[in-house]
């Protein structure tokens, strides 16, 4: 963001947890606000990967990411969920379980599963584990898609 990247610091440097945590967020809110030309919305809390502070308080950027979602289920977009949260050491899913839930709540059905594979032998990885979370929230499927349209599958 700002051309400046979240792994190195650069994005945080200067700002307070709360600031660029926010700033994320804001930022998501102007994708879905005035870019159509996706499918999923991957990386919604990816911010919390990077953040030296620990993790910021969900409660606090709750406003932020209900409106996103709500925005993606009225586009008919959905939501990746990201299994390398357990090859990063993260103590949470990503997106976490509160933005699942909510999701959910919300109407939200379309969400799709990727490991985050840039080596071969992430590719893949836990997968089961991640459709076992999900079912755990009460979602029954998840989507691949075809010709940019989503399949459903049983988890």
């Amino acid at each position: 963001m700002e051309d400046q990247e979240f792994w190195t610091q650069d994005f945080q440097k200067g700002r307070t947890q709360q600031q660029y945590n926010e700033r994320y967020y804001e930022e998501l809110m102007k994708l879905v606000d005035h870019y159509q030309d996706y499918s999923v919305l991957g990386h919604m809390d990816l911010i919390v990967r990077y953040d030296e502070k620990g993790v910021y308080p969900f409660e606090r950027v709750a406003p932020y990411v209900e409106q996103i979602l709500k925005k993606v289920i009225k586009n008919g977009k959905g939501i990746e969920v990201n299994s390398s949260s357990h090859r990063y050491g993260l103590s949470d899913s990503t997106p976490s379980r509160a933005i699942l839930q909510l999701y959910r709540e919300l109407g939200g059905e379309i969400l799709t599963i990727g490991s985050d594979s840039h080596e071969r032998e992430h590719l893949g990885a836990y997968i089961r584990e991640t459709k076992e979370m999900l079912k755990s929230i009460g979602f029954r499927e998840f989507c691949a898609y075809e010709k940019m349209k989503p399949i459903f599958h049983a988890l």
